[in-house]
């Protein structure tokens, strides 16, 4: 990695990731030279950690261009409970909408579970005397008794309570929003003080279930991200960062520190954007279009999909089970398999991983810092796969003898060595992760096979090789700095506005004509959305139709093209759900449900300039590192920044940088790129 000065270095744009663990910090300047650094996670306040890892980074605040943050406090803040208390107005007779939920359950046949609890209690949910029917017509007229009857209804909570929001859902306001707008101004009068969010602005969606769940996310976390933005904007203008902050999005896009307060669902699952964004760059860079990326860092692993050079987007996401986020978000597939999962036994005696993580505190048995139980890291360090002298550049030093001690403690419960318990942790986390993989490709009809695994996260690397070899994959990549991938994402994000609307038609009653019409207002509003935060010039754009089958209960977004048409775009639909499911009626009646524009700037990515200046040489002594519970052989080891483009190595062999360690079993070669990937070869079985 190239060298600078505190004053010689300038960089164009600056990327803070926040994890469960660590909060990373990329930096890119104009000539492509990075700088890196990362601070542990302060979760209790994650204000701390953002400043401090800017301020480990040692680039001058008056020098910075651009910050863009990717952050959790909005999903954990859900996860956890800890929003605010909502309000929740819907028309009469829909108040129980967020606790009648969806007839399906987790777990069918244990008769003691209980559905997530919403986030909004029963006795905020308000309804008013008024109704819009399926086609926009009004039939239950509001009127002044019921805007007064309201706003009684919520002064008696007041009195009784903090109402921080108020979430406004009114039936069919996606269609026409003439009421859920007229309440809306009456309750910003009644009550300025209190933010309010509207569904027809947040989710302008069928199904209602979907929309109010979605609509509560956004405003359970108003308050807290308003709070947020102003507690970041006021610091970074106290330190003279004159350049705009952005928050990473959902979708992968980003919006300003001032509008995500508008609308914070947008940034709800900003903490897992990042990774799948920086996957694709690198993977385009090592001459892939089919991805699979894995982000495996200190409390989770997410896995993502990269499908013909395009990220894969999805509309039924699900915060918590039973919980959807109906708006554009980045499919990936979170689990609780980090380094920092926690291994442990079941009433059974079966050896369980995660999801439960040790975190940042108390942190892994050898952190040293009260953590006592085993977890995925202290499994890796008894085998010999990390060093415990050059943890995060040997800024954070590991202690062997307590990682023993812990899985001593299982290894004694399970009748087995320390190797065989630490190796049994490892397998049990791999296939969790493997699992993971293949409800996101094989489930759906792809073949892993064809794709290369991007490998990142501090601990992603580590376990690689062995998730690949499951899959039948043959390349691994690791990109540059794998730890800090995720930020690196935020840094090369694009400002990105997305527009979602019922449509509710069908093939052959709907023609292009019909589609460009409603097409039109939807582009032009995010267009002006786009200009508003500050992007010149012509954007990219992108056209989507959610279509499905007669009477099908969920669709697929397929793009649609204006020089292909409707029919173009049907074919295409076609082909994806056979692909899925195995099958495709092409004289079936095709639905048209929502259309969807996405818009975003058209940037050029940098081109990263990494220094190296040597052969592969070992930067220290050989090791023994256990390949399996049996069989421990003595590894080379190998310092990342010492390898040159070009260079060549055969496994087995370990790959230390700074910020992750890349294991090589028997059977793997190696050559570094020219845009400075590891390229990991596998030799397969059969």
């Amino acid at each position: 990695m190239r060298k600078h000065g505190r004053k010689a270095y300038v960089p164009n744009t600056i990327g803070i990731d926040t994890g469960g663990t660590f909060t990373d910090l990329v930096a890119i300047s104009g000539d492509g030279s990075v700088r890196v650094a990362k601070h542990p996670s302060t979760p209790e306040a994650p204000m701390r950690a953002f400043l401090g890892v800017l301020e480990k980074s040692e680039i001058p605040f008056e020098a910075i261009e651009r910050i863009v943050h990717g952050t959790t406090v909005a999903t954990n803040a859900i996860l956890q409970r800890t929003g605010a208390n909502v309000v929740f107005v819907t028309t009469a007779g829909f108040e129980d909408v967020p606790f009648i939920q969806r007839i399906n359950r987790k777990k069918e046949y244990d008769l003691h579970w209980l559905k997530p609890e919403p986030l909004v209690k029963r006795r905020n949910c308000l309804g008013v005397k008024e109704r819009i029917n399926a086609q926009g017509e009004v039939v239950v007229p509001l009127t002044a008794d019921t805007l007064a009857a309201l706003k009684t209804e919520i002064e008696i909570r007041l009195q009784n309570q903090a109402v921080e929001v108020i979430a406004l859902c009114l039936l069919f306001s996606y269609i026409n929003p003439a009421h859920e707008v007229e309440v809306g101004r009456f309750l910003e009068e009644a009550f300025p003080h209190i933010p309010i969010s509207l569904s027809h602005q947040v989710a302008p969606i069928w199904r209602e279930y979907e929309r109010s769940s979605t609509l509560l996310a956004d405003a359970f976390v108003k308050p807290l991200i308003q709070s947020y933005c102003h507690n970041i904007g006021t610091a970074l203008e106290d330190n003279g960062v004159k350049g705009p902050c952005s928050f990473l999005k959902s979708d992968g896009g980003t919006t300003l520190l001032t509008n995500a307060p508008e609308r914070p669902v947008d940034i709800l699952l900003s903490g897992l954007a990042g990774g799948i964004v920086g996957g694709k760059y690198f993977a385009e860079t090592a001459g892939f279009q089919n991805a699979i990326t894995l982000d495996m860092g200190g409390t989770s692993c997410d896995v993502g999909l990269v499908l013909n050079g395009e990220q894969q987007f999805t509309t039924t996401f699900e915060i918590e089970w039973g919980l959807p986020v109906a708006i554009p978000i980045i499919e990936v597939r979170t689990l609780g398999a980090g380094g920092g999962s926690i291994a442990w036994i079941d009433k059974g005696g079966m050896l369980n991983v995660g999801p439960e993580s040790a975190g940042a505190v108390p942190g892994p048995a050898c952190y040293g810092t009260g953590g006592t139980q085993a977890t995925v890291t202290d499994a890796n360090l008894v085998l010999g796969r990390l060093n415990p002298s050059f943890f995060l550049g040997g800024e954070l030093p590991l202690y062997p003898a307590l990682a023993k001690e812990a899985i001593e403690k299982l290894a004694n419960r399970m009748g087995v060595s320390e190797q065989e318990a630490a190796t049994a942790i490892v397998e049990i986390a791999d296939e969790n992760m493997t699992n993971a993989i293949r409800l996101l490709t094989i489930e759906r009809g792809i073949d892993p096979r064809d794709f290369a695994l991007v490998a990142f996260g501090g601990a992603g690397p580590l376990h690689a090789v062995a998730i690949a070899k499951k899959l039948g994959i043959q390349t691994v990549v690791v990109p540059p700095h794998p730890g800090l991938c995720s930020a690196f994402g935020a840094a090369i994000s694009e400002l990105r506005v997305e527009k979602v609307h019922t449509f509710a038609a069908r093939d052959p009653d709907v023609t292009d004509s019909d589609i460009q019409a409603r097409f039109a207002p939807m582009r032009q509003e995010a267009r002006e959305e786009l200009e508003r935060e500050g992007v010149r010039g012509e954007p990219r754009e992108t056209l989507f139709i959610s279509m499905r089958y007669y009477q099908q209960n969920y669709e697929q977004d397929i793009k649609y093209r204006s020089e292909e048409g409707l029919q173009g775009a049907i074919g295409r639909f076609h082909e994806r759900h056979h692909q899925f499911y195995g099958y495709h009626f092409e004289d079936e009646t095709i639905e048209l449900v929502h259309l969807k524009v996405s818009i975003s700037e058209a940037a050029q990515h940098p081109k990263i300039n990494l220094s190296t200046t040597s052969e592969a040489t070992q930067h220290n002594v050989p090791r023994i590192v256990h390949e399996s519970a049996t069989h421990a052989v003595e590894m080379p080891v190998y310092r990342r920044d010492g390898l040159s483009v070009g260079s060549q190595l055969s496994g087995p062999a370990i790959i230390e940088e700074i910020d992750s360690t890349t294991f090589m079993p028997s059977g793997t070669e190696l050559h570094l790129d020219e845009s400075y990937n590891l390229i990991l070869t596998l030799t397969l079985e059969g």
